[in-house]
């Protein structure tokens, strides 16, 4: 227990040291938040509830809370549909905002399954619950303070599972633009409250990557180590000036890393404690998803 206590201070300390960085993926910045593995443990139940509280740091430290409620329920022995409700708040230099954000509904089939292996199907949907576009004191909030990215979005991917491994590969794509009016003020010169600018935000598409590693523990709980990597294939697009333009530095690479320690409970009930950060990410981050270190605790099958 000292080296996971050692092995938690060091991964903070290096967190801290990289805030100029961010953590930016369309689903949930703690990269242990979209679990799309079928069955984490044996259940006998075709109906599972999970609850999850994550609070993050944003562009210029915003801080942001989000509460998840999944609903997953096992359709057959090899899919599950699942449903993901968040509640966001947000506080920051230049005001706060709250509210339900975008939900996410996902169907995962099993293709095959091994003695110690199985490959998974994974069709998601992201359905936006505003348009991105709430304001404070009458003045628009750029996409750091926003509940919802403002755009619907469809998501393509496929998990496989060896033994104590597993990775996930994925495709993202955004419809249209989201409704956002930010604008970095001209009268404002402090840069502590001149955020990215989003007005009319068309995101361009990512793929994603995760890998994760379980390490069995006593008393069968475990530690995962996991590493995400995001790649955003085209610029994102603003409307400035009249005309529409790409935002240099917006596509490219982010890298997140995270630990997940899992304690198992009585009926069937598992505990995660999770730790995520940034390593490497884009010079241009107008979307909002910017997360300096996101700390999540998450209760599966309530």
């Amino acid at each position: 227990m000292r080296k996971i206590s050692l092995l938690f201070f060091v991964i903070i300390f290096l967190s801290l040291k990289s805030y100029s960085q961010g953590c930016s993926d369309a689903g949930a910045c703690s990269v242990e938040s979209l679990n799309f593995s079928l069955s984490e443990e044996e259940t006998t139940s075709n109906l599972r509830l999970n609850l999850e509280q994550t609070i993050g740091l944003g562009e210029k430290f915003v801080f942001i809370s989000q509460t998840t409620a999944g609903i997953q329920y096992k359709i057959t022995k090899s899919s599950s549909l699942e449903l993901r409700v968040p509640f966001i708040y947000v506080y920051g230099n230049l005001g706060h905002s709250a509210g339900v954000g975008d939900l996410l509904l996902s169907l995962n089939q099993r293709i095959v399954k091994g003695d110690n292996s199985s490959w998974n199907a994974i069709f998601a949907t992201r359905l936006k619950t505003n348009d991105a576009n709430k304001s404070y004191d009458g003045n628009p909030l750029p996409m750091a303070y926003q509940t919802s990215l403002g755009t619907y979005d469809i998501i393509l991917g496929t998990f496989y599972q060896l033994k104590t491994w597993d990775f996930y590969f994925a495709y993202q794509h955004s419809f249209g633009n989201n409704q956002n009016s930010y604008l970095q003020p001209i009268n404002i010169t402090e840069d502590k409250k001149l955020y990215y600018e989003s007005n009319l935000l068309k995101r361009g598409d990512d793929l994603y990557f995760r890998g994760r590693h379980h390490f069995k523990l006593k008393n069968n709980n475990h530690l995962t180590a996991n590493a995400l990597f995001v790649y955003r294939l085209q610029q994102d697009e603003i409307f400035k000036n009249g005309k529409y333009v790409d935002l240099a530095g917006s596509e490219g690479l982010t890298v997140n890393l995270a630990l997940t320690y899992s304690k198992n409970l009585k009926k069937n009930r598992k505990l995660e404690y999770t730790l995520a950060f940034p390593i490497i990410d884009k010079d241009y981050r107008s979307d909002g998803l910017t997360r300096n270190i996101v700390l999540g605790i998450r209760i599966i099958n309530l």
